[in-house]
């Protein structure tokens, strides 16, 4: 009869009820992975160990286990860019949407610039 008393409730559960939500280290990848590649100058590319490894870029490794987690980001970007521009844009994007996707903060985005594709020059060539 405790719990009928003036100014007891029955307890309220924050979104949904009891349980867990487990977020699996693939999807953290594959929003990284995607947030990547819409940065100018990221690309979907094969390396050379790739032939072998089947390993594409952007290549990314996350922990969705830990609170924070630590995630690396390997890209390949069109010659010529600007890579630091290129680094400082994946990395707050990737922090930003795991964050707004997967409720996420991560402690830390380090990205590695694993390779240069060259893109299409302008031809010099003169024609006279």
């Amino acid at each position: 009869m405790a719990d009928d008393a003036p100014g007891t409730a029955a307890p309220t559960v924050e979104n949904g009820g009891p349980g867990t939500t487990t977020i699996a280290d693939r999807v953290g990848e594959q929003i990284s992975r995607q947030t990547a590649l819409d940065i100018e100058g990221v690309l979907r590319h094969r390396g050379s160990m790739g032939l072998i490894t089947g390993a594409d870029y952007p290549k990314v490794s996350i922990d969705m286990s830990a609170a924070h987690p630590r995630v690396q980001v390997s890209i390949a970007v069109r010659w010529p860019t600007q890579i630091t521009t290129v680094a400082q844009e994946v990395r707050a994007q990737v922090h930003h949407e795991l964050a707004r996707l997967a409720g996420v903060t991560p402690h830390r985005v380090d990205v590695t610039i694993a390779e240069f594709v060259p893109g299409e020059q302008p031809s010099t060539r003169r024609v006279q």
